[in-house]
């Protein structure tokens, strides 16, 4: 659900967010304030605990609004921020001005990822301060009864908020993917080896560890007695866990990917349509004998098929019978503007990120003349990487063999 927007980023709110916000409330106004400051009274506690988990929810998205204002500096798009039950992240494209990916610059994604922890840490000293004004306040000298409330549900509320980011920073300091932390040791080991794909497997793989580390705590915690503390660090550390296996999985298919070109596994044999086709003729002709979901639209050289756009049988189904005979194809069809467009020498990775970036099943394959000469759909990607894997796979073992 989208909340706010902030310097053109949406900002959208994960419906787990309820839970933790109702968890957060309970747990600070029934456990931890009774604790720190005893003796108020139990409206003073809840009061307190709702304005903590306001305070906290405000601190994450903080956090990530850093995140985002650096990487908007050097030109990278931001396409949200989004908060859940674990804090929040910012959906941050790997591309950046003048081609290449942000995460192989080991400057930029340094200077990206360690201004979450940095504007957290810068947070919690701000609070304090305030805390330590606030605390010079004596509170047996103020006899209204509203006041010395509010001076102690201050002073709580300001000493969760400097806590709450010195642990927020710290936690995002630890050196695991999709932590902040991960991506800083990436920076540095890239830094130091010089091999992307190294530094990656390595700091990912450390990730992996200490989520197993997070998770084991976490078992003894909760057979020691402290059952919620013990169940929150298995919590993490199976996010954790599953954050790095993916990012993981990913990387390692686009590095397979990235050594694939599009004229090595697009369809040639590609069946076309032109633009004067009417939408009876269309879903007749094409529709019904080919049994696809969509067609390239094409000009009527014969000579030069220059693509036009793309015509979908949802569209054409959406055409009443009575029309379809006078409605052409230019008049339904999706622009080419619209569609993913790449050159032959360009990589399966590239395109692979593009359709899952706009939602569509395939990219068309032009010449510098516009001309259609390919097709590459989604399945014919993943084929690719598969058959890539099975020969690398059977590379490496018949390498141990000899």
């Amino acid at each position: 659900m989208q909340v706010a927007r902030v310097k053109g980023i949406p900002i959208r709110l994960h419906y787990t967010l309820i839970i933790v916000f109702f968890l957060i409330t309970f747990t600070v106004s029934v456990h931890l304030m009774p604790n720190i400051n005893p003796g108020l009274s139990a409206l003073e506690y809840w009061i307190m605990g709702i304005i903590c988990a306001i305070i906290l929810f405000f601190s994450v998205l903080l956090h990530e609004l850093a995140h985002s204002i650096i990487a908007l500096k050097y030109g990278i798009k931001v396409r949200q921020i989004i908060l859940f039950i674990f804090g929040g992240m910012s959906d941050i494209e790997e591309e950046i001005p003048g081609g290449g990916e942000v995460s192989r610059e080991f400057g930029k994604e340094f200077k990206i990822a360690v201004v979450g922890p940095v504007t957290s840490f810068v947070i919690a000293g701000v609070l304090g301060i305030i805390l330590v004004l606030v605390s010079l306040v004596n509170v047996n000298g103020i006899s209204d009864l509203g006041s010395s409330m509010v001076l102690n549900i201050t002073k709580g509320v300001l000493w969760y908020g400097m806590v709450i980011n010195i642990i927020l920073g710290g936690f995002n300091l630890i050196p695991a993917f999709p932590m902040d932390g991960g991506r800083i040791l990436r920076a540095a080991l890239l830094r130091w080896k010089k091999d992307f794909d190294q530094a990656t497997r390595i700091s990912v793989k450390a990730g992996i560890v200490m989520s197993y580390g997070f998770m084991g705590m976490g078992f003894l915690i909760m057979f020691s007695g402290s059952f919620v503390s013990g169940m929150w660090l298995l919590l993490i550390g199976w996010f954790l866990n599953s954050g790095a296996q993916s990012y993981l999985s990913e990387h390692e298919l686009m590095r397979v990917l990235s050594t694939i070109p599009l004229s090595a596994i697009m369809n040639t044999r590609t069946i076309t349509v032109e633009k004067h086709l009417t939408i009876d003729s269309l879903i007749e002709n094409y529709f019904n004998v080919y049994s696809k979901d969509s067609f390239p639209v094409v000009s009527s050289d014969p000579n030069a098929r220059r693509l036009l756009g793309m015509v979908t049988f949802k569209d054409a189904s959406n055409i009443h019978d009575t029309e379809r005979s006078q409605t052409k194809l230019n008049e339904i069809m999706i622009p080419k503007k619209d569609l993913i467009i790449m050159s032959e020498n360009r990589k399966a990775n590239e395109a692979l990120l593009q359709i899952s970036r706009k939602r569509m099943g395939k990219v068309f394959v032009c010449n510098d003349n516009g001309e259609l000469i390919g097709v590459v759909s989604k399945t014919d990607i993943m084929n690719a990487a598969n058959e890539k894997s099975e020969y690398e796979k059977a590379s490496r073992n018949l390498y141990k063999e000899t």
